[in-house]
């Protein structure tokens, strides 16, 4: 980490109102920032050519005289600093190089100038934001809410499918927020237990349960200042779910087995890929609590709905992953690339960037094209429904009438079964004496229609006539296929397997 990043943020006020410059200075230094005030231009040159600011505060009276001695300056700057005006937009002159991001009464009202700074503060640091890539509407409408949400203090509930990026915008809020100095602090409400998910949370005290050996700060504690992520919020017990609402609304934590509470200043941000208002409907989840969560609410999209983003998505990835993994990046020909952008990726963001991990890895040639996917992408039939001469009855959706069919399938067997029954219980004369069930002959043997045989098993016919436990389900596979046209998908669930399940049967008996 460069020394740039590590220093303190730093803003320059240049205000000739010594009053004003009070508050302007109480305020930047609350938000973090170690101010400069000054009534003169005369060493703001100076200072501004240490390129050392990330704020410029400016007095509309100063205006003009600031765009001749500063503005070329901060114009050519590598990385200029945001420009606050205290004045009126209707006052100020055209300029020729200072571009003001903001102006602001400079009769302040109360809060009116934090505002304006969280703002101009949030904004700049996510226009150099490269983490939340795509050019689709929806995910500029991510950006554009990011950017206005960041620099405020309110709580945040991400929703969309696993695998969509919520964490990622989580970061973003927290990076485009004026806690960034601050611990950003993660946890998967999911992966604990009740117990210790609240341990983790809020914190314990000595001997406050059986594997308590010793005090512990929770994550509210350790994140003071900063921002806290609860990832698979709708998975939280309702007892933590009180206990949480008591942080958000009283702003004070009290550890597992203490009777004090501890005050906490804390952001949190919230993300589920369950849909919380059924929850909350069927009592799993607390209405308030999801109300205070929901203050603001961004849906993270689906892969499916950002397609034009794939190709940009893919090329990010195979730079990054050629970095990591120190191989040669790969290419995509036109044909693959059309697979990627028309496949539904179920698993979102997430299948993509682990299909595309794959690919540089196993890859032994780097211009990877559209056969080459078909390995790789589950269940991929092309965009095109892969015809079935299964029975598909009328209103019924193709699975559903899967389905049927394999219910179908084992009345078949249980009549089966009956009239098998029936017929050895009419033709024993008693039990032990039971005749055996007449065999037909293959088609070689000339035999005429109707004729029943006699057929004495012995025991080795009766061992070349079982099959092993590979051979039947070898054939299960085979029958499965062909039912559903080869349809792969398909036939994984009429067999009720997993579909990877299924492809490496297909491999083991060379199908």
């Amino acid at each position: 980490m460069s020394k740039a990043e590590d220093r303190p943020r730093e803003a320059l006020a240049i205000l000739l109102n010594p009053e004003l410059s009070q508050d302007v200075r109480a305020t930047l230094e609350d938000l973090g920032y170690r101010a400069i005030i000054t009534n003169t231009l005369g060493p703001a040159k100076k200072l501004l050519k240490r390129d050392r600011f990330d704020m410029v505060v400016l007095d509309v009276g100063l205006l003009v005289e600031a765009d001749e001695v500063i503005g070329q300056t901060i114009q050519t700057m590598p990385t200029p600093p945001g420009v606050l005006v205290l004045g009126s937009a209707d006052a100020a002159p055209g300029m020729r190089h200072l571009s003001p991001n903001v102006y602001i009464d400079s009769a302040l009202r109360k809060g009116e100038l934090e505002t304006a700074l969280r703002r101009l503060t949030g904004s700049r640091r996510m226009s150099d934001d490269t983490k939340i890539l795509g050019r689709s509407p929806n995910i500029e409408q991510i950006r554009q809410t990011i950017q206005q949400i960041a620099p405020t203090p309110v709580n945040v509930l991400i929703t969309g499918e696993s695998g969509t990026g919520k964490s990622l915008i989580a970061k973003a809020i927290h990076e485009g927020s004026t806690r960034v100095k601050s611990p950003f602090l993660t946890l998967n409400c999911g992966s604990l237990p009740e117990t210790l998910l609240e341990s983790e949370l809020f914190g314990h005290e000595k001997g406050a349960f059986t594997d308590a050996g010793s005090q512990r700060i929770g994550l509210f504690e350790a994140a003071e200042g900063g921002s806290v992520f609860l990832d698979e919020i709708g998975e939280m017990s309702l007892s933590a779910q009180v206990r949480l609402l008591h942080v958000l609304e009283q702003r004070q934590v009290t550890r597992l087995g203490s009777n004090y509470p501890i005050d906490v200043n804390v952001r949190v941000l919230a993300a589920t890929n369950r849909n919380l208002q059924q929850a909350v409907a069927d009592g799993r989840f607390r209405r308030d609590l999801y109300y205070r969560l929901r203050v603001i609410e961004i849906e993270a999209p689906s892969l499916r709905t950002i397609r034009q983003d794939i190709p940009l998505f893919t090329e990010n990835f195979i730079e990054s992953i050629s970095l990591e993994h120190a191989v040669p990046p790969i290419t995509l020909d036109s044909s693959a690339m059309s697979i990627m952008q028309s496949y539904t990726w179920p698993g979102n963001i997430r299948e993509l960037r682990n299909l595309i991990e794959r690919l540089m890895v196993l890859s032994v040639d780097r211009d990877v094209t559209a056969s080459d996917l078909d390995v790789y992408l589950d269940g991929y039939d092309n965009g095109n429904t892969v015809p079935s001469n299964l029975p598909v009855h009328l209103g019924k959706s193709p699975e559903e009438s899967s389905r049927d069919l394999l219910y179908w399938a084992i009345l078949e067997v249980a009549r089966d079964i009956k009239e098998l029954k029936t017929y050895l219980i009419e033709n024993g004369s008693s039990v032990g004496q039971i005749k055996p069930l007449p065999i037909y002959q293959s088609e070689k043997t000339p035999i005429e229609r109707g004729t029943e045989i006699e057929f004495s098993e012995t025991g080795s016919s009766l061992q070349h006539q079982i099959k092993t436990m590979d051979q039947v389900e070898r054939d299960a596979i085979l029958g499965a296929l062909r039912a559903t046209n080869g349809h792969r998908q398909q036939a994984a669930r009429l067999l009720d397997v997993a579909e990877r399940t299924l492809y490496r049967k297909i491999r083991q008996y060379g199908l």
